[in-house]
């Protein structure tokens, strides 16, 4: 399994909240991205940095196979200004295993996860989050980056 490592500095967040669980993950996730798009949510996010759409996972209750939040959303300049509805949240600056999926969306995205929850990553369960660049597109450019908050080893 390849990845990069990278260091991330503390960044903000807002977006569309989900609570879920990877046994529900194939119908609510799709469902939350549709709601997302169909709500044109990123239009009503304040402050927002260029950077692209993220989707956030965070306040895991233990382990991968317990629920979860997943956020929809983008990175903005600052929480003061968060729209009724969407939830803010703060990115805290870690250590990165840095993913990138290959093939076709989404099963290369797919494949990415299963690798990670099989390997022996030390993970830190704080936040997690897939990159989707401006230029992302489901056929023409589908490629993911995939970013899992490892606990530093020194």
């Amino acid at each position: 399994m390849t990845y990069e490592t990278k260091t991330e500095k503390e960044k903000f967040f807002i977006g569309l909240e989900l609570r879920t669980n990877n046994q529900e993950a194939s119908a609510t996730i799709p469902a939350h991205w549709e709601r997302f798009y169909k709500e044109n949510v990123l239009s009503q996010i304040p402050n927002q940095i260029p950077s692209g759409v993220f989707a956030l996972y965070t306040d895991y209750e233990g382990d991968f196979t317990k629920p979860y939040s997943c956020i929809i959303g983008t990175e903005v300049s600052s929480l003061e200004d968060v729209p009724e509805g969407l939830a803010g949240k703060i990115i805290p600056a870690s250590e990165y295993a840095v993913f990138t999926s290959q093939g076709s969306f989404p099963e290369g995205l797919v494949a990415v996860w299963q690798k990670i929850w099989t390997s022996s990553l030390n993970r830190s369960y704080t936040v997690d989050f897939e990159l989707y660049g401006y230029d992302f597109h489901p056929q023409e450019n589908p490629e993911v980056k995939v970013y899992i908050a490892v606990k530093n080893e020194q």
